[in-house]
């Protein structure tokens, strides 16, 4: 073999190589990082059991706007909020976000001013009534919240 050829074969054979590094380093770098040392696809399910959850239960009354109440108990990852907990229990959730934190306009069809220009929806904990937004209370296992619908605020 000629010396002009060996040179273009080693040449071809370094592209080759470093088009396929490349083409690992993208791979790696498009799934996240580097490849799990030692794992296999088995890890994937162990990671998901991890991730602590605790049950909270959810009680939604209605009953000044004429509506129901209802109790749900819901199971959330740890460090969900008062609002997580009324997004997993209720069917239909209205709100917003506002400066403060989410704003609950309306749960399950009945909003706020329905009954009057008092009326609208206010959340305990534990039987305390809270004094930040549902999606800054967070909650512990076995919390209780309840969604109380008024139809005039007083303290």
């Amino acid at each position: 073999m000629s010396e002009k050829n060996l040179s273009r074969r080693t040449f071809v054979a370094r592209l080759v190589g470093g088009v396929a590094a490349c083409a690992l380093a993208l791979t790696v770098a498009a799934c996240g990082g580097a490849p799990a040392v030692g794992g296999g696809s088995d890890d994937a399910p162990a990671a998901q059991e991890q991730q602590a959850t605790m049950a909270v239960t959810v009680e939604i009354d209605a009953t000044a706007g004429e509506g129901e109440k209802t109790t749900s108990e819901v199971e959330l990852p740890e460090g969900a909020t008062a609002y997580d907990a009324l997004v997993a229990a209720a069917d239909d959730v209205n709100a917003s976000d506002s400066e403060y934190g989410m704003y609950v306009q309306g749960i399950n069809g009945l909003a706020g001013g329905d009954f009057g220009d008092m009326s609208g929806w206010m959340f305990e904990v534990n039987g305390e009534m809270a004094e930040v937004a549902a999606s800054e209370c967070e909650l512990a296992a076995g919390d209780v919240v309840t969604w109380l619908y008024v139809t005039e605020f007083t303290e």
